[in-house]
């Protein structure tokens, strides 16, 4: 018999039969499940499920009796062991990182997150920087010059340290950019991207590091790549498709001739970015566990820039639209659990996504919200007439009283809403 039940009244046992939420809004893989674990149940409570459907007939008894979740949960969430974390994911075994890579998110108490318009200037200054030596990267390439590794550590070091205190900065930056800038700004923005999700997955600073700089180097191959090939505007002949597939390889190669002083997970990232589980990828067709962690989360943000990019002649997606794919690409390209959380990470509508919503007025994305992705921080722009207003105000559209019944009804593009967005976070100039 189906049942609604609070969730903090769930014990072990229970079987819950709905979480009332669409796949983007809870965080296990399935809506059903045996809850064998409070951890489970604990998840729940993070999300802000306050109600279930459990069914009553496919409970079963716990080994041992337990208290209920309100009972037995700790006031701060133990972190699961690094150990289970890996088995979590996937049942292949994984090479070794180094160090291991958490699959769920840090179950520590949270850090304190600095206020968005605190930490935009910083943003700002650590993505311009980390710009131009992306740009002095694709230089030395090409010339054949040392690239500078202790240089690109640091930026990296920056971007880290940005997102610690505060992730949707460098997102809404990643977001605003130009598309004239795209074979500078791509490998930034994918490790921007990657070190996002790494840290909402709970990774160690010395992990978000090595994924930083593995991302930055990741498309080191293509200033090998004939100029004629990786700007055709057309589709790719299958000749010129090997060719331009070749720039994984050239990646790591690049990395070995110059002998840089790097982890091997570095060079992995790199060489192995578009290696997919069911061994479709390239360049060596690694299939399942033996393609890192790390290396997921590259592959994932390379995906997600890719599509959500303005180039000359390509439009980008929308975000949801880019998310959709990727999803679709789930237990096929990439492991089932990483894309899930690599979702919850980057949000379905991203800082600086402009949007109608069910009020008609027009809003930017501000900031995030990781319990509801669907109800973001915003900064209503215009009113239901179009009628800019001269002081835009924040809505927390996940404070039920506050957004008063107010959802986001539609994304904007930036080309469509005669505006730029980037005009409301004020970053220094």
């Amino acid at each position: 018999m189906l049942k609604k039940i609070p969730t903090k009244d769930l014990t072990v046992g229970m079987f819950v039969a709905d979480v009332g939420r669409s796949w983007l809004n809870h965080p296990w893989k399935t809506k059903s499940k045996l809850l064998t674990d409070y951890n489970e149940i604990r998840e729940l409570l993070e999300f802000g499920i306050k109600e279930v459907v459990i069914d009553t007939d496919k409970a079963q008894e716990p080994k041992a009796p337990e208290a209920s979740a309100a009972q037995a949960a700790p006031a701060v969430p133990q972190r699961p062991k690094p150990a289970q974390a890996s088995q979590d994911l996937s049942a292949a075994p994984r090479p070794p990182l180094g160090r291991t890579s958490p699959v769920r998110p840090a179950q520590t108490a949270p850090e304190p997150v600095t206020e968005l318009e605190m930490e935009l200037p910083k943003a700002v200054r650590a993505y311009n920087k980390a710009l131009d030596t992306s740009k002095a990267l694709v230089a030395a390439c090409r010339m054949n010059k040392k690239i500078e590794v202790k240089a690109v550590q640091e930026n990296v070091d920056e971007l880290v340290d940005s997102v610690s205190r505060n992730r949707d900065a460098l997102m809404a930056l990643m977001k605003l950019r130009r598309f004239d800038d795209y074979t500078y700004t791509h490998s930034l923005n994918v490790s921007v991207l990657a070190i996002s999700a790494g840290k909402s997955l709970g990774l160690s600073d010395e992990d978000l590091r090595a994924l930083g700089l593995g991302t930055m180097f990741h498309d080191l191959g293509k200033t090998r790549i004939p100029p004629h090939i990786l700007n055709k505007p057309g589709k790719l002949s299958d000749d010129e498709f090997a060719i331009m597939r070749n720039h994984a390889a050239l990646s790591g190669e690049i990395i070995q001739e110059q002998k840089l002083q790097v982890e091997e997970i570095v060079f992995k990232i790199a060489r192995h970015h578009h290696e997919r589980i069911d061994g479709s990828g390239y360049p060596d067709h690694i299939q399942g566990g033996a393609i890192p962690d790390l290396v997921t989360i590259c592959g994932m943000s390379d995906v997600y820039d890719a599509l959500t990019s303005d180039r000359v002649y390509h439009k980008g997606r929308s975000p949801h639209e880019a998310l959709k794919f990727i999803y679709s690409l789930r237990g096929t390209h990439f492991q089932e659990e990483w894309v899930d959380r690599f979702v919850q990470s980057v949000g379905i509508y991203p800082p600086g996504t402009i949007v109608q919503l069910s009020s008609d007025q027009i809003a930017v994305v501000m900031e995030i919200n990781q319990a509801a992705l669907h109800a973001p921080r915003v900064k209503t722009i215009a009113d239901p007439n179009g009628m800019i207003y001269s002081r835009p105000k924040l809505l927390n559209l996940s404070d039920a009283k506050e957004a008063a019944g107010i959802v986001i009804k539609k994304v904007i593009p930036k080309d469509e809403a005669g505006f730029d967005p980037a005009y409301y976070f004020n970053p220094p100039k």
